[in-house]
């Protein structure tokens, strides 16, 4: 009795101490993720300034507008690489999630690295390419969705997610220290220490990291079922009195299986997911300011409302206030539903919003104008990856859940496309200096509409995973 007693503890004593090392991991890679993924807009306006040679390096001139339009349209050349995304994606439903959570993380990497030594702008948005196609994949999220307990698992998710958008504030940490005005070309070293830290935890995954245990309890159940089909075949012959066919049509059919072609099916035929799928896209095309609030911030400076110290400053308070709201939206997605709280998420942006362009308009505090766009930004994502990554997970069966979750991306990404050609438009048809107040006008009305359209959206707190 003792005996059994104590290996028990001891198996739940590793059990714990794995769990506890890999959300610590997960962490990292989430690090790694908001870093690739905030960093390349972060630093947009001086690219563009260093590598397009705009004259007088001013972001209010007609040569940075145009070269905006031209950079936005080559970007758009990694939203088309997306559409092979869920099909990479749905691979994790056949060879797990281990791998991809490897690979993700060091293309992340290696994509930063990338864009640090890129010689022109074409080479440039190879290493966007690159990030763009794999951050949306975000394995690490599946990883807890698939690990933390039922009742836990946004808490979980905001947590570690809260975390990684924290550690954004090193993108400000080191344009303080490596960016200088007088040298455009400077913007590339505060590429290099996120570039090593995502080779380097990608290489760390490899020996650590387990598949998780949904994935793994759903092949053995994948098995049990192919080996239950192959003996029904197996006794067709002697059993010619029962009728196999329906038996073996229950057991083939009894899951739908992964795939795209199937995803796709799956979305627009389910009621439930099809809702979801419609909301997230009207909240997608919310995000096409979040590609250019630092020009908003530049142009703040350009006009003399605020200084460059103040922009430095900003970048490095938004993140932690970014980390607080995402981490608070995790807190009452399990309290209040996810619906529920994707309403207040709503609310909670337009107001940092608001704040945000009215505080570069007005010449605010920096503080004031971190805080504006820190609960703008913590929300709005909070509210995407609910609709993307949350409520799919829990209305969709494990053998094709990374299936919908890449097609749910795709489409997310399609929505996000769309919403950066309408303000790139707007940038160019009203100038880079009415770019916060019009994006007021287009982001107000287009929340009002996905909130109206989730409404229509079932609640999905508190689904079992294990189907």
């Amino acid at each position: 009795m003792d005996r059994s007693s104590n290996e028990s503890k001891s198996k739940n004593g590793r059990r714990i101490g794995y769990l506890v090392v890999l959300f610590v991991i997960l962490t990292a890679i989430y690090i790694v993720d908001e870093i690739s993924s905030n960093i390349t807009t972060s630093m947009q306006p001086y690219v563009i300034l260093d590598l397009f040679d705009v004259p007088g390096g001013s972001v209010l001139s007609d040569e940075y507008a145009s070269a905006v339009g031209l950079f936005t349209t080559m970007s758009m050349v990694s939203y088309v690489f997306m559409l092979i995304a869920p099909f990479y994606k749905a691979l994790a439903d056949k060879f797990g999630r281990k791998p991809f959570l490897i690979l993700n993380t060091l293309l992340m990497g290696l994509g930063m690295l990338i864009c640090m030594i890129a010689p022109n702008y074409i080479v440039y948005i190879i290493g966007v390419l690159v990030i763009t196609f794999v951050k949306s994949n975000d394995m690490q999220v599946m990883y807890i969705i698939e690990t933390a307990p039922d009742n836990h698992r946004a808490k979980l998710c905001n947590l570690t997610k809260a975390i990684g958008l924290v550690s954004v504030a090193l993108i400000g940490l080191f344009r303080q220290m490596f960016y200088h005005e007088d040298d455009l070309s400077s913007w590339r070293m505060v590429f290099l220490i996120p570039a090593i830290m995502g080779i380097v935890v990608a290489l760390i995954c490899i020996p650590i990291v387990k598949e998780t245990p949904v994935f793994l309890k759903n092949k053995v159940k994948n098995k049990d079922s192919n080996n239950k089909k192959l003996e029904d075949e197996e006794n067709k012959d002697v059993a010619k009195s029962i009728d196999v066919k329906e038996a073996d049509k229950d057991v083939s059919d009894s899951k739908p299986r992964g795939g795209v072609k199937n995803a796709f099916i799956y979305i627009f035929k389910n009621p439930q997911v099809r809702r979801i799928m419609i909301a997230a896209v009207a909240f997608a095309l919310v995000t096409g300011i979040t590609s250019y609030y630092t020009t908003v911030l530049e142009v703040s400076e350009d006009s003399g409302i605020i200084t460059d110290s103040m922009i430095s400053m900003v970048l490095m308070i938004f993140p932690f206030v970014n980390g607080l709201f995402t981490l608070i939206c995790g807190f009452l997605s399990d309290a209040m539903g996810r619906k529920n709280a994707c309403f207040l998420f709503s609310a909670v942006a337009i107001a940092g919003l608001v704040i945000f362009v009215l505080g570069t308009q007005f010449g605010w505090s920096q503080i004031v104008i971190g805080i504006g766009w820190g609960m703008f930004i913590g929300t709005l994502w909070s509210i995407t990856d609910t609709l993307v990554l949350v409520m799919p997970s829990e209305a969709t069966p494990t053998d094709m859940r990374a299936s919908v979750l890449g097609v749910m991306s795709l489409i997310l990404s399609a929505g996000m496309a769309l919403s950066i050609i309408i303000f790139t438009v707007a940038m160019n048809v009203f100038g880079t200096n009415l770019l916060g107040i019009v994006s007021l006008c287009i982001c107000i009305p287009l929340t009002i509409v996905a909130c109206i359209l989730l409404a229509k959206v079932k609640e999905t707190k508190g689904n079992n995973l294990d189907v």
